[in-house]
């Protein structure tokens, strides 16, 4: 089955072309208002010092996870999946959280659903362990080969998608009580993008709403300029008008976090079936994690 995902790491790769794009942005534009916005150059060195990617951020929180999936079976079936929660939770290995369902439509899993949940986690873990515990030299040196391939990937992607985009900043906005610098995002039109998610990410311009003066992202909102193929167009096609926006807010009053992603649109899948696409996924409950706190799965109140 093929399965649309949630567009974190386009997100994610838009939000650091906007704060590491500074040297594209000129004085004639940003006098925009009557008061001037803050320095181009000096703002975005603010942001950059400041910039943690959400991955990483959440990885030192537990919090709930509230999304219904959209997925397209093999003969191009677009359905839309029932509303489900997850507790998730950090892991050692950046990006691989445990996602721990516990309510579908609404209903609670059972106490023994529950537990096999835990159970296969805890199998996986301690597997994982014990395959590292036992791993010669020569095995660990290709796994780290194998992550530090893995990092460079992910640092050629961010640095392709913030030379492809052209950056303006055109004024402020209030936003949860914070004000902010706004700033649009337009792909060069005959950027050559090398990567796959380069070739994705000139398909869409956005708007970036970032706080003045805590340099974090409050709202992000990309648009599809272009239809958007998966497969070369045979397994699917989001049509130009697809929408993401992704929102912020400020958890504890000391962190920015993920509280809500939307993504809208229309397309084709598998050259004949036509869908509509209406994806929401909310962040709430943040809480700091740490393996001194004791808390446990149990500790949190299943709604």
């Amino acid at each position: 089955m093929f399965r649309f995902r949630q567009p974190s790491r386009i997100v994610q790769a838009i939000v650091l072309a906007l704060v590491s794009c500074g040297e594209l942005l000129s004085a004639a534009q940003v006098q925009r208002t009557f008061t001037p916005l803050p320095d181009p150059k000096a703002f975005v060195a603010e942001v950059r010092k400041r910039l943690l990617s959400d991955r990483t951020l959440q990885s030192q929180y537990t919090y709930l996870e509230h999304r219904a999936e959209v997925s397209v079976s093999k003969l191009g079936k677009v359905s839309n999946g029932p509303l489900k929660v997850y507790e998730v939770y950090p892991s050692v290995e950046l990006g691989n959280n445990y996602k721990r369902l516990i309510s579908v439509n609404g209903v609670p899993l059972t106490a023994a659903e529950l537990e096999k949940q835990d159970r296969i986690h805890r199998d996986d873990v301690l597997r994982e362990v014990a395959k590292r515990q036992r791993e010669s030299e020569a095995q660990r040196q290709e796994r780290l080969a194998r992550e530090a391939n893995d990092r460079r990937k992910e640092q050629a992607m961010i640095d392709e998608a913030f030379a492809l985009y052209t950056i303006t900043m055109t004024g402020r906005e209030t936003l949860q009580g914070h004000e902010t610098v706004v700033a649009t995002l337009v792909p060069k039109p005959n950027f050559n993008a090398r990567t796959d998610a380069g070739q994705f990410l000139k398909k869409f311009k956005a708007t970036a709403w970032v706080s003045e003066s805590e340099y974090q992202l409050v709202r992000l909102d990309a648009e599809a300029i272009d239809d958007v193929t998966f497969g070369w167009g045979i397994v699917g096609r989001i049509h130009e008008g697809a929408r993401a926006v992704f929102e912020r807010t400020k958890v504890n009053g000391e962190v920015w976090l993920p509280a809500r992603t939307t993504f809208t649109g229309s397309g084709r899948a598998l050259l004949f079936r036509t869908f509509d696409v209406n994806s929401v996924t909310t962040y709430s409950d943040y809480k700091k994690f740490s393996v001194n706190t004791g808390e446990t799965f149990e500790d949190r109140q299943t709604p």
